[in-house]
């Protein structure tokens, strides 16, 4: 093997010269020693010399070998749940190497244009596919997927197969994320189809074992997801808990605003979804305040507050004033106010016109003569003062959202039944303490609108109950203490949830309550949409690019997200210069002088283009980590078919299974030629 400067594996394997040279002269050795004029012992002990050095010509041969052949085929990387290698102290993330200048030279080595013959499909794999195009009936025989068919196609996984294969030389290795990293959170992105579920079936997998909370949040819906989960939680004796917006039937119920620290994250969790551009945000503001006025006399009376119950106050406030009117003057007002109010309410009733009850007419216009002052009295009176086609127009906005949440099955799952043992009731505080698993299904396929609205409900009350483990910790209220968990949240395709501020909100504070975010996106364009602003995109990103798993992206500025972080490397080039100059000396024997040389150049170039990162393979991903370290890995496949659910939720996964299509198909094709003496994988062959 050449010890050049510039290394050389992109070549014919002349190795193999010396190997079958070395190798018949020690058969020669054995054949013929007397020819050879070799005594026996000289015989072997030079035959075992030249066989030596054959095997060691011979690795070095092979070596090239297999770095050509890898650079054309992708092994898979599959494995059962049970299998995947995890521990308490690291984030598995999959099998892959230290990106260095080594890999970004021999990658760039293989655009070279005399590298190229060394790329392509070997022959016999070019005619099998131009005979399946050209004879349909031999297509079903030559595409076969298994082992024994030498013509079986590629796996569909597209992308530069040479950006892995690069570093298959020296081997791989397990990739790991040191726990104390998931603090800053992990930012997982990647285009539709490569991968990143399925990346987060790895990655959740490993946080069930840890044993504290678990939240999976699922806009879209993914069988094997759920299989993944549920199984993973009964192995470890973990609660597991469903909520799916499209399968109510089977769903917990959860109360998006039952549960806050203060009372107005009532009207904020409502009025949030609301548009914000132009006049909405005084349409917007209204319903807040209106919101905030309803759930501050509800939660007076001792009622929860729920979507149904501000519904029907707002279509009809008068019940609610009169009970809170009368509850707060029993304990606030004059002792003879029943008396007093009574004597009055007919003159009241003509003071406020038709279209209003007797006795909330006559308690406002007790509560004004006498001056006395409540400002949740006072903003239910207000709003009762409203003329009534007024009060409906300004509280349009709000009214529509809450009548699609309330319709058909799913009203019942955001209106729970406190009283029904069926059904459990899904809530945050209960989950941390008893350390679930929960699968979170939002349907967002089906109706975009609710699931962001309920999405958005979920982490502003996941980040209310944050800041109170922060202030008061998990056990508050309970005899023993109890420690603060690890609670480790993941959200896939997450420009379908951040449509507010709690996802900054949830990223900045949630650390110091120990909630650990996957945020899984297709670009960063997604997220400044749902974020509404470049400002607030840039806010997000800035605390979830401590660690990047980078996949296949589809636009550049996503991909530089990654590649503006790396420094560049140095590429050394060799070129080949050849001359030649005639002599002006017609007298001179010598008619021209010819050189040949070749020259050393070095120049700088970055670690990973864009472009590069663009060309991922499916499952394949760069990864950003500890300060800056890039890692080469390829992320395990996850196979969850063999996880058996209840007939209930596996009524629900079969469906889902038929409904929504993966792009994740690719992973169960088996590539034609076996990576498995680079890989210490489960390769497949």
């Amino acid at each position: 093997m050449s010890t050049h400067a510039v290394e050389a594996l992109l070549r014919p394997a002349v190795e193999l010269y010396s190997t079958v040279a070395a190798w018949s002269a020690a058969a020669l050795s054995l054949l013929f020693p007397s020819t050879l004029m070799m005594t026996p012992p000289v015989a072997w002990g030079s035959a075992s010399v030249f066989f030596l050095f054959g095997l060691w010509r011979a690795r070095q041969a092979w070596r090239v070998l297999r770095y050509r052949r890898g650079l054309r085929h992708i092994p898979r990387y599959l494995l059962k749940p049970q299998a995947v290698p995890s521990q308490h102290r690291s984030l598995f993330l999959g099998q892959g190497f230290l990106w260095t200048q080594v890999h970004a030279q021999r990658l760039w080595d293989a655009t070279r244009p005399w590298t190229q013959r060394y790329l392509r499909p070997p022959w016999h794999y070019r005619l099998a596919r131009t005979i399946e195009e050209r004879y349909a009936p031999l297509q079903s025989l030559l595409s076969k997927d298994t082992r024994f068919n030498p013509f079986r196609p590629l796996p569909p996984v597209g992308g530069n197969p040479a950006l892995h294969s690069v570093g298959l030389p020296e081997g791989e290795r397990e990739v790991r994320l040191p726990e104390k990293e998931r603090e800053a959170h992990i930012f997982i992105a990647g285009t539709p189809g490569v991968g990143k579920t399925e990346a987060g079936k790895l990655f959740v997998t490993q946080d069930i074992r840890r044993g504290g909370p678990v939240v999976f949040f699922d806009p879209k819906g993914s069988a094997s997801l759920l299989r993944t989960m549920y199984g993973e939680a009964k192995r470890a004796g973990r609660e597991f808990l469903f909520f799916h917006l499209g399968y109510p039937e089977a769903s917990a119920a959860y109360n998006p605003i039952g549960r806050f620290s203060r009372i107005t994250e009532v009207a904020t969790r409502l009025a949030n979804p609301l548009p914000r551009e132009g006049n909405a945000e005084a349409f917007r503001q209204f319903a807040w305040l209106f919101s905030n006025t309803v759930a501050r006399a509800a939660t007076a009376l001792g009622e929860k507050p729920n979507y149904a119950l501000i519904l029907r106050y707002m279509n009809h406030i008068e019940p609610l004033l009169v009970r809170y009117f009368e509850y707060w003057l029993d304990k606030e007002g004059p002792p003879d106010w029943r008396q007093r109010v009574q004597q009055h309410d007919g003159e009241a009733l003509r003071l406020y016109g038709k279209g209003r009850g007797r006795r909330a007419a006559a308690l406002v216009h007790y509560v004004k003569e006498r001056d006395l002052f409540d400002p949740v009295a006072d903003g239910l009176r207000r709003a009762w003062e409203y003329e009534k086609s007024f009060f409906d127009k300004i509280s349009l906005a709000i009214q529509p959202l809450l009548e699609k949440a309330l319709s058909g099955p799913v009203g019942a799952l955001l209106n729970p039944d406190y009283g029904d043992t069926q059904r459990p009731v899904l809530d945050w505080e209960a989950v941390v303490r008893r350390n679930a698993v929960v699968y979170v299904g939002l349907d967002a396929l089906s109706d975009p609108e609710i699931a962001a609205m309920v999405a958005q409900a979920m982490i502003a009350d996941l980040v209310a109950y944050a800041g109170h483990i922060y202030k008061h910790g998990v056990g508050y209220g309970l005899p023993a203490p109890a420690a603060t968990p690890q609670t480790y949240v993941h959200m896939d395709e997450v420009s379908e949830l951040v449509h507010g501020p709690e996802i900054v909100q949830a990223l900045n504070k949630g650390r110091e309550a120990g909630f650990r975010f996957a945020l899984y996106a297709q670009t960063l364009a997604d997220i400044e949409v749902g974020l509404g602003s470049r400002a607030k995109a840039e806010q997000l990103s800035g605390n979830i690019t401590n660690t990047i798993v980078m996949m296949r992206v589809a636009d550049q500025s996503t991909a530089m997200l990654l590649t503006d972080r790396l420094d560049e490397v140095e590429i050394n080039s060799l070129m080949l210069e050849t001359g030649t100059t005639d002599t002006t000396d017609i007298s001179s024997s010598t008619h021209f002088v010819s050189s040949t040389r070749e020259r050393f150049s070095t120049k700088h170039t970055p670690a990973v283009t864009p472009a590069q990162v663009m060309k991922l393979p499916k499952g394949q991903a760069f990864v950003l980590k500890e300060g800056g370290q890039l890692f080469k890995v390829r992320i395990p496949l996850i196979d969850a078919s063999g996880e058996r659910l209840p007939p209930a939720l596996e009524a629900v996964a079969s469906d889902m299974q038929r409904r929504y299509r993966s792009g994740a198909h690719w992973a169960y094709f088996e590539p034609c030629l076996d990576l498995s003496p680079f890989a210490k994988t489960k390769a497949g062959g």
